[in-house]
């Protein structure tokens, strides 16, 4: 293999190496549950956004009456 083929496919290998790597990198977060239970904290925020808002329109319902 001359350096010219090495110019050429190269970055070609180099790229599907780091291609292969991310795949593998994905499975084992998947395998080991990093992505289990990922909108939580989410939703958390948005249960508590909820009840302020519900709260402050009681106060201004109280507030009128």
């Amino acid at each position: 293999m001359s350096d010219f083929d090495f110019e050429i496919l190269g970055p070609y290998a180099i790229a599907l190496l780091m291609s292969i790597g991310a795949v593998c990198v994905f499975v084992w977060g998947v395998l080991s549950g990093a992505f289990s239970n990922a909108d939580a904290a989410a939703i958390t925020f948005y249960r508590a956004e909820m009840e302020n808002e519900r709260q402050q329109a009681e106060r201004a319902r109280q507030a009128r009456d």
